[in-house]
């Protein structure tokens, strides 16, 4: 599809009666002289003016309004602190007794929503100008831009009745209403269209400028946060449900009913607000049944869309009208559409969320760190070719979504654009891909296979839903989304369709016979530090978990995470240092090293999470034993348990003996008898060190037995006892059997601390910081190179017209002096020279850089794709040209994956780690 300026300048080519035509590549513009012009207009001064050009054709040839009733530029004389002054309305309509029905401020696409809060400066200040100083009556203030879709260009407005609203205060207070989106003919009353579903022109727009969406979410933030009366988090809640219910209504609606979600319109009035909110609020308790897997009746019951009280009836309206037009489950823009939405709530959670106690969001660039880093990508790859499957993905305390959404973007950018190279070709493999990511032009159908992948719960009822909307506008179903808690017993977790991968379970004799579901290839989570449980998963927990009487929720979380793997399965997470240090958790570390192969730990700085905590965190990388593993594991556990027990026992007795004189009884101590009997010291030096083994030194070998034990005698109190926290590991000394265990099943695990990671926030903001962790590709691996050069040439077509029209002016007026000399006419072709000099020069720096662009372009890429040899991004004059460079346009924010030059704690941990 064309641009929208292309569009506009070839529509007013064709109109017979001509009343605008615009030149894009002159940059020019011209106006009927039946239209009155209040200062002369002839250069395109931006996109503003191509918008005024097609709306005045429009209302003349479309709307029958007469030429000579429309006038452009009118200026006001307007108060402004100790001066004045001089704005202009862009068009005015004029009834035939010469009072405005139109008052317009026309604006370019992209600046409709960015520029919305003028609207009280440039339309209710200006009207209330006209009537004052004109003693006229205006009727509809439109704020107005064009609106490209499918069927061609549309209106786009806000039309205020201004007979009603006299000032924007009040306009404000009811909401922001607007009357109409597009105008209407022969001073009709506007009237708000409905919108339907499957009408031609009367359906939710499914092509979204990134622009707009961005500025909605500003308009948004503005308004919904702007007043102040309550806090972030309640607005931001509020808010995700009215999103929900926008879900809602597009998920139920059938071709050619009218929309729930809308602000309908009855004769010359707009419906009450009570009405909306009853409407609105219907759908929200369908979405909770629908969408949230509520079974509750009562739960439905009670829940309502907003609290009243915090969030006012006229916010909901606001919010209504904004978001109506737009397709939230189709929504698209050329090659990224379900991420522009995805952006628009991100947006929106980082603006409006408000982080508390026990809510602590990892930051985006640690959540991507840590999915690389557990090769997320290449076991996608390996699944698809091996199983066509994709791997199943589960955060049992997803919180907002951050996890799932960012598996979700990787494995869809990795799989579809960056490593396609890598899957098989056969026709059963390319079948089965176009199932999952939609055929090579589908791209706004590239994260389909989500809705049967990822899996997530989250007991915080308003995180929960905020997770579920995360998804869907990143463009899955998230029919998995679970408001739970992640510890309850897998029956809990039930859904009206199916497949459920999370709602069966199997005993496991390995696992002191608890429950296991064992179905997911990944977990990934940031699970909640040292929260208490509620009462329901209190009860719950004590009997689904071997720890269940523990206190740390971060542990409780571990075990659930080796309750969700399956054999081989791979785990990153988010947990506090004092999971690996402090002696309160040593059963957690032996739960670990049991059931799991440690495979990497990667130590974060404090600021990674401040400032809304400095909890010191590391990110923990575990691969799920098979069952196999952890038989051998139990084989040598009770075989150096046994031999701690005897030696434990040998050891107190030679205590009792040649410390403290007791008699021992032949009976219970044979063998111990028999060695002090025989005066075997020698044996009996060997059962103490080995006791021992961790405190002795070199020089102790000299020592005999009496002076061993009295030297040592507190180290064997230590050693002679169990943990009451590791007694379902057997009743030993679990870190002295734990010593030997490792040695026989020893392997390497990566280890490293990050000094940085790319950032450091503070209640001012985020500053930039150096980042140990991963690098970013600045260069893109995919780019239109002949679409760059293209625009280059087209710009250049342009400054070369006007640079023609400018030396053809200045012959023109030079002409002119040879026949009469004046000042006036020296002075201005001494500008214009001036003029032409500067375009000049200004085109010699556009081929130089065009130049530039060009052999950058031929130096590194082919085909559109960064050559080979340059793809670990180490070339320093190529990072350059799009980090800062004449190509930072078109820098790309991906993580660069290096095989051979290791950078980064990611380039080491991706080569050095074995996922087996």
């Amino acid at each position: 599809m064309k641009e929208w300026k292309e569009l506009i300048e070839q529509n007013l080519h064709k109109q017979k009666n001509s009343v605008a035509k615009i030149s894009i590549d002159k940059a020019t513009v011209q106006y009927s002289e039946k239209i009155k012009l209040n200062r002369v207009l002839k250069s395109l001064t931006g996109d503003e003016e191509i918008v005024r050009a097609f709306l005045i054709d429009r209302l003349v040839n479309e709307l029958d309004y007469k030429p000579e009733n429309i006038e452009i530029e009118k200026e006001y004389s307007v108060k402004a602190g100790h001066g004045k002054l001089s704005p202009r309305i862009d068009i005015l309509v004029k009834d035939e007794k010469g009072n405005p029905f139109f008052f317009i401020e026309a604006k370019a696409p992209g600046k409709f929503e960015k520029d919305k809060s003028e609207i009280e400066g440039q339309l209710f200040s200006l009207a209330q100008a006209e009537e004052k100083d004109f003693k006229t009556k205006v009727k509809y203030l439109v704020y107005y831009t064009v609106d490209l879709q499918e069927e061609g260009i549309l209106d786009k407005a806000i039309i205020i009745d201004f007979e009603k609203y006299r000032n924007y205060t009040d306009w404000e207070n009811d909401g922001f209403i607007s009357i109409a989106t597009e105008l209407t003919a022969g001073y009709g009353e506007p009237k708000k269209q409905p919108l339907i579903k499957g009408h031609e022109k009367h359906d939710l727009r499914t092509k979204i400028n990134r622009e707009e969406i961005e500025g909605l979410g500003r308009n948004l933030h503005n308004v919904l946060w702007g007043g102040g009366g309550t806090n972030d988090s309640e607005i931001f809640y509020s808010l995700v449900n009215i999103i929900l219910s926008k879900i809602q209504d597009e998920y139920e609606k059938e071709d050619e009913q009218e929309y729930d979600f809308q602000i309908y319109q009855y004769g010359s009035h707009i419906e009450s607000a009570e009405k909306v909110y009853d409407r609105i609020n219907q759908l929200y308790k369908r979405a909770l049944k629908e969408q949230m897997n509520i079974s509750e009746q009562q739960k439905i019951d009670d829940d309502n869309i907003i609290n009243r009280n915090k969030f006012p009836l006229n916010k909901l309206i606001y919010t209504v009208q904004a978001l109506e037009n737009f397709s939230f489950l189709e929504g698209r823009s050329s090659l990224d559409g379900k991420d522009i939405l995805g952006d628009f709530f991100e947006s929106i959670t980082r603006d409006g969320f408000k982080q508390n106690k026990g809510q602590f969001f990892t930051p985006t660039p640690i959540v991507n760190f840590l999915l690389y880093a557990l090769q997320l990508d290449n076991l996608a790859i390996e699944r698809l070719n091996n199983d066509r499957e994709l791997p199943l993905i589960i955060d049992p305390s997803a919180g907002s979504g951050t996890y799932l959404v960012e598996a979700m973007k990787l494995i869809s950018k990795e799989l579809k654009f960056k490593q396609t190279q890598k899957i098989k070709t056969s026709r059963q493999i390319k079948d089965k891909f176009e199932d999952l990511f939609g055929k090579p032009d589908e791209n706004n159908k590239i994260n389909r296979w989500a809705k049967d992948y990822l899996y997530g719960s989250e007991i915080n009822f308003d995180l929960g839903t905020a997770s579920k909307v995360n998804m869907i506008l990143h463009g899955d179903g998230s029919t998995n989304i679970f408001v739970k808690d992640g510890l309850l017993p897998f029956r809990f977790y039930v859904k009206e369709t199916s497949p459920n991968y999370l709602e069966t379970a199997t005993t496991e004799t390995l696992y002191n016979d608890k429950e296991v579901n064992a179905k997911f290839d990944v977990a990934i989570s940031n699970p909640p530090f040292s929260v208490d449980l509620d009462t329901q998963t209190q009860r719950e927990v004590k009997n689904s978990f071997v720890f269940g009487d523990k206190k740390n929720s971060e542990n409780l979380f571990l075990e659930r995470y080796y309750q969700l793997l399956k054999e081989g399965g791979r785990l990153g997470v988010v947990l506090p240092e004092s999971v690996f240090d402090t002696t309160e958790n040593k059963y957690i570390r032996l739960f670990l090293f049991k059931y799991f192969n440690v495979k990497a730990i990667v130590s974060l700085p404090q600021v990674t999470f401040e400032p809304y905590t400095s909890t010191k965190t590391s990110l923990l990388f575990a691969q799920k034993k098979t069952k196999k593993q952890v038989e051998q594991w139990n084989t040598l556990w009770d075989k150096y348990g046994k031999e701690w027990s005897l030696l434990k026992t040998r050891v107190i007795d030679y205590v009792k003996y040649f410390l403290k004189g007791d008699k021992l009884n032949k009976k219970w101590a044979k063998d111990v008898v028999a060695d002090i009997e025989k005066e075997n010291f020698e044996n009996i030096k060997i059962n103490i060190q080995r006791f021992l083994k961790d405190y002795l030194t070199p020089e102790d070998e000299v020592l005999e037995v009496k002076p061993l034990l009295e030297k040592y005698s507190e180290e064997i109190d230590s050693v002679s006892k169990f943990e009451k926290e590791t007694d379902v590991f057997g009743f030993y000394n679990a870190w002295w059997v734990f010593g030997e265990v490792a040695k026989e099943l020893d392997y390497e695990i990566f280890m490293a601390e990050a000094e940085n990671v790319g950032y450091k926030r503070t209640k001012r903001g985020e500053n930039p910081m150096p980042n140990d962790l991963f690098d970013l590709e600045y260069a893109p691996y995919q780019l239109d190179t002949k679409g760059i050069i293209d625009s280059y040439d087209k710009n250049l077509k342009i400054l070369k017209d006007l640079l023609d029209e400018s030396k053809k002016e200045l012959e023109a007026i030079e002409k002119k002096i040879k026949d009469k000399e004046t000042e006036a006419l020296k002075k201005k072709a001494e500008k214009l020279t001036v003029d032409i000099e500067a375009q000049k020069e200004k085109i010699e720096g556009v081929e130089a850089e065009k130049a530039q662009v060009v052999e950058i372009l031929e130096t590194y890429y082919e085909s559109d794709k960064l050559k080979a040899e340059y793809s670990e991004r180490t070339d320093a004059d190529l990072i350059n040209h799009f980090k800062n460079g004449v190509l930072s346009r078109y820098k790309s924010d991906d993580i660069v994956l290096r095989a051979t030059e290791l950078l980064t704690i990611l380039d080491s941990i991706r080569k050095d780690v074995i996922w087996e």
